[in-house]
């Protein structure tokens, strides 16, 4: 597990500050939505008091070793790339990630950057924390997220991330085990990837502070950080194709936070 904090400076303290978690891209994957993505790349961009997280599974990273592998199931503009692939999504990715690494607070790695690692010991992550200087979590990362104290004496939001562990049809029994995990885990935020599911939810709870008379009323935050690869892709297939797995929502959630709230930010999640 990894452990941080970071702290960050509005460029309007006047506007909320704006987080974008991204994951389960699969670059080199037939039915990655490139437009899409491209375009919300440009949006956490030229979008002031924006930030992003990375959740894994930035590429695809599947070779002709893997049983995975289906010729028909790469883009096609990586089938000439079959005796480097990987190398060639991970120099795609950090082309395409260039111009937000410094709005990235963080990037944790995915089950695909995973199998790479431990079947080649060659690490994505690696190679994008030296490509972009961004901060490398773990598979499960909490780190605090503070505020500029000359703009705001606001309380820190702490994040709980995970590539995440589920998936399933149904998308109750996916919100259900992330609501779950608030059972052992404490944060404001929590957020998984994997499922390729794009779902957030809210809870609020009543708590009595220490030396307070006054019930406080706090607000927690649940994610499914979503997916830019389509579940069917014309001119080509996918093992959610062959499956006929549900629809999935292309793109990524937002979450706003007022740290001016009193008397904890305040948290506003879409989707």
């Amino acid at each position: 597990m990894d452990v941080f904090e970071t702290t960050i400076t509005l460029d309007n303290k006047n506007e909320p500050a704006r987080i974008v978690p991204f994951g389960d891209i699969h670059i080199g994957a037939a039915g990655v939505n490139k437009t899409y993505l491209k375009n919300t790349i440009d949006w956490i961009e030229n979008k002031e008091n924006c930030y992003a997280i990375g959740m894994g599974d930035y590429c695809d990273c599947i070779d002709i070793k893997d049983k995975r592998f289906d010729i028909k199931a790469i883009d096609r503009q990586f089938v000439k790339d079959l005796d480097n692939i990987a190398m060639s999504q991970m120099d795609y990715m950090v082309d395409l990630l260039e111009p937000i690494k410094d709005k990235i607070l963080v990037m944790i790695p995915g089950n695909h950057e995973d199998k790479l690692r431990t079947r080649y010991s060659v690490s994505v992550m690696k190679y994008l924390e030296e490509s972009l200087d961004v901060h490398i979590g773990d598979y499960m990362t909490y780190f605090r997220l503070k505020f500029d104290r000359k703009q705001f004496h606001a309380t820190p939001v702490t994040f709980w991330l995970h590539h995440g562990w589920f998936a399933g049809r149904k998308m109750g029994g996916k919100i259900n085990q992330l609501h779950d995990v608030a059972g052992s885990y404490e944060a404001d935020v929590i957020i998984a990837g994997h499922s390729h599911d794009l779902s957030a939810t809210t809870s609020e709870r009543l708590s009595l502070p220490l030396g307070a008379m006054k019930p406080v009323k706090t607000k927690k935050i649940f994610i499914n950080s979503g997916t830019f690869m389509e579940t069917v892709s014309m001119g080509g297939t996918s093992y959610s194709e062959q499956k006929a797995y549900s629809v999935s929502k292309i793109g990524t959630a937002r979450l706003d936070i007022y740290p001016n709230h009193r008397p904890r930010p305040d948290l506003h999640v879409s989707i």
